[in-house]
């Protein structure tokens, strides 16, 4: 079984105006305290599940974002009793997929490997769990999408049974050869409102869809169908995995997301996603506190509804 797909992300060992949304005459601020904010374990790599969950404590963090390989080093049963006494929620377990053959796995294994992923999260108790496709792998693209549609069907009501949401992950076109061939919202979202089942939404990665055109406002009506809105910075267009930046220190417009987002109801955790080479050399504390008052900061700034 694959619990570290994709591989792009390896774990290291040293020490480590876009369109306005909404027009309106009267501001509001949106109440940071609607805000419920993770921190992924990606952010981290070198910290164990025990320093990761005391510093997220420390620091007034709500859930935590778990990747599958460092659970996988303290195995699930352990982990779920420690991030149950944590008292912390769990916004996410990242990755299942590669549904296409690409990393290494038949359909079926990667199938088997997603029912056993859905148990963990149960266990774990994790809301969400990151579905990424794989390459299309030589595939056509009508056939791509076919394996994923298939394996999204095939899920589904087992993820009902078990209380987990799956949430694709659509990304940049630069990762299309290496992590997915789903590169738009547009191809998210489609596949999302044909399957129309309600254990399949997305994984909204600010990171990955910010050069979209319309994002602001298309916030919206993603809102209702995003699990989790996966928070990091960039300074330029992705060219590498890890050069992410913490929130407020890029060009991407979180604040105007974040609080689109909260116009639009969502109440689902803001996990934060910070790939970051130099952020994993760096200093984990300041990380973890730096990035938690960044986003409520941002996400604080006076907005304008509607009325």
């Amino acid at each position: 079984m694959n619990k570290s797909l994709p591989q792009t992300v390896v774990r290291v060992s040293h020490p480590a105006t876009q369109a306005q949304a909404v027009q309106s005459v009267q501001p509001v601020v949106v109440p940071t305290t609607q805000l419920r904010i993770s921190l992924s374990q990606l952010t981290t790599l070198r910290w164990s599940l025990a320093e990761e969950l005391l510093q997220l404590k420390t620091s007034s963090y709500d859930a935590i974002g778990l990747w599958r390989p460092k659970i996988a080093e303290v195995g699930e049963e352990l982990a779920a009793d420690m991030i149950r006494e944590s008292g912390l929620g769990v916004s996410s377990l990242s990755f299942v997929g590669g549904f296409t053959g690409a990393n290494g796995m038949s359909y079926d294994d990667a199938i088997a490997d997603a029912r056993d992923a859905i148990l963990d999260a149960e266990q774990l108790g994790a809301e969400n769990l990151i579905v990424v496709s794989g390459t299309r792998n030589g595939h056509t693209i009508g056939h791509s999408r076919r394996l994923l549609k298939g394996a999204m069907s095939d899920l589904a009501d087992f993820a009902g049974l078990h209380g987990v949401r799956l949430c694709l992950l659509p990304m940049h076109s630069f990762f299309a050869d290496s992590w997915t061939y789903l590169n738009s919202l547009d191809e998210a979202q489609d596949l999302v409102e044909q399957l129309q089942h309600p254990q399949i939404g997305l994984a909204f990665d600010t990171y990955q869809l910010s050069h979209e055109p319309r994002l602001i406002e298309r916030i919206p009506e993603l809102a209702a169908m995003t699990g989790v809105v996966q928070i990091s910075d960039g300074r330029q267009a992705p060219a590498s995995a890890a050069e992410r930046c913490i929130p407020g220190e890029g060009t991407i417009p979180l604040g105007e997301i974040i609080r689109a987002f909260q116009r639009s109801g969502f109440d689902g955790y803001y996990d934060v996603q910070v790939w970051s080479s130099a952020g994993w050399s760096g200093d984990y504390q300041q990380t973890a506190t730096t990035c938690r008052e960044a986003v409520l900061r941002l996400a604080k700034h006076p907005v304008a509804l509607s009325r």
